[in-house]
């Protein structure tokens, strides 16, 4: 493994909790797809909600039916590096690769639980009144993080 790459948990997590967004790694019958998506994380669970119909929710049906992983990568801390010469240009940053099993959560307590995860992650607090019209049109899903590696390009 890289000087600059880590599989340690909490280097993991702490990228996690201060990346804006994931963009998730799907691939369909039409190729391979990303999409940036909000998200919540905990225990090595990514949560991510998506609703009933779209390539993204076809996409991640077709994985979970399969058993195929799925991935993804944030990004966190980027800075640009410039100088004179072009090999001087560069960034640093602090990023996440992961890749996991899908699965679409049906249980409510389960459901509501990733739900509060992701408003934690964005709000600050895990319990807020939900609008049950949305809530049925929303599916919740979650990826269990089989392989994750965080890279820390700081020079």
């Amino acid at each position: 493994m890289r000087t600059d790459v880590t599989d340690d948990p909490k280097a993991v997590a702490e990228i996690l909790d201060n990346a804006p967004f994931v963009t998730l790694a799907l691939c369909d019958a039409d190729g391979p797809y990303s999409v940036p998506v909000s998200f919540g994380h905990a225990e090595g669970v990514l949560y991510l909600h998506t609703g009933h119909k779209g390539r993204k929710t076809l996409a991640l049906r077709q994985a979970e039916a399969a058993g195929t992983p799925v991935s993804f990568s944030a990004v966190t801390a980027l800075e640009m590096k410039t100088g004179e010469l072009a090999c001087q240009w560069g960034c640093k940053f602090r990023s996440v690769f992961a890749a996991g099993s899908v699965r679409f959560l049906e249980n409510t307590a389960e459901r509501m639980a990733a739900l509060g995860c992701i408003m934690k992650k964005y709000a600050g607090a895990d319990t807020f009144p939900y609008d049950e019209k949305i809530l049925a049109k929303t599916l919740v899903v979650a990826i269990g993080m089989e392989k994750a590696t965080a890279r820390l390009k700081l020079s």
